[in-house]
């Protein structure tokens, strides 16, 4: 791969440790000990092993014509094409495969964009299409899913992704999260809105969990649709208190458009590898290129 692979960044560290967790992710169980699908980390899994798959298929069948081979490596695109698909999904599981709580975050975080799907079926239309404006509405949701459980395993991928906002957990507490004055100002900011949309946009006889969930959908709607959605509209408020939650929830969104932004500008090219996996994801795993005609 180092010397062949001009097209990418023609990496040697890419070890078989990938392999053995892909192959591990993908092993029968049970079920999920953390309550959520899997079918995310299987996806990513399963990538690895078929971009593995198809390199043993090339050398296999290029063993019957080597006399093609061109022995400047770097020359022989169809030797090119497989080493590009194969680093490529090993930088995935070198990333995300490998470390089972960033893989955790993952599947949750795909699971809690489906929900918002069926919220907003807005949201299924930018996916399938791949619309411009969907990686403008991901980075938002990545963003809600943290503040809404920060203490939860959604907490990793935020932290991969913007490193220099969290601080270390503290010894002998696991549940501690530290995090910077502008990223805890955000979460509390996030915190109050809840309260408040908690205890008002439903009838008072609605229990508590499902209140909660009725505020946070209202949130993640108004994220996906945008400002001239109406999603307060059905709120049991007068016209004074439902103007006054408007005017909230389009201050939240606007604080937490910030921090979209700068988890897409902070590191580009993680940002970039993260929305990929999502989306590769969230369709099923149906993006990839199928598998090439042979070529030497």
């Amino acid at each position: 791969n180092s010397v062949a692979n001009f097209k990418r960044k023609g990496r040697d560290d890419l070890g078989c440790d990938i392999l053995e967790s892909s192959r591990a992710e993908l092993r029968p169980r049970l079920a999920s000990p953390i309550g959520y699908s899997r079918e995310a980390a299987r996806i990513l899994a399963g990538d690895v092993i078929a971009s593995y798959n198809a390199m043993r298929n090339y050398f296999r069948k290029v063993g019957q014509c080597i006399e093609h081979v061109d022995p400047h490596l770097c020359n022989n695109a169809g030797l090119v094409a497989r080493l590009v698909d194969w680093e490529e999904t090993w930088e995935v599981g070198a990333r995300y495969v490998k470390s089972k709580p960033l893989l955790d975050s993952v599947c949750d975080l795909v699971e809690e964009i489906k929900a918002a799907q069926r919220l907003a079926p807005e949201l299924t239309t930018m996916i399938e299409d791949c619309d411009v404006e969907l990686f403008m509405v991901l980075p938002r949701l990545v963003v809600l899913c943290f503040l809404d459980k920060p203490l939860g395993g959604r907490t990793e991928l935020v932290r991969s992704l913007l490193p220099h906002r969290f601080g270390p957990v503290s010894e002998g507490s696991g549940q501690t999260l530290r995090l910077d004055s502008e990223l805890k100002a955000v979460y509390d900011r996030f915190k109050e809105t809840m309260t408040l949309l908690t205890t008002s946009i439903a009838p008072a006889s609605t229990p508590f969990v499902a209140a909660r969930r009725s505020a946070w959908e209202t949130i993640v709607r108004q994220a996906v649709i945008g400002e001239e959605a109406d999603v307060m509209r059905h709120a049991c408020l007068g016209g004074a208190a439902l103007a006054e939650h408007r005017k909230t929830i389009a201050e939240l969104l606007h604080s937490v458009e910030r921090w979209s932004l700068e988890l897409q500008r902070h590191c580009p090219e993680d940002w970039n590898q993260c929305s990929a996996i999502l989306v590769h994801c969230l369709t099923g795993g149906t993006q990839k290129d199928p598998p090439w005609k042979f070529q030497v």
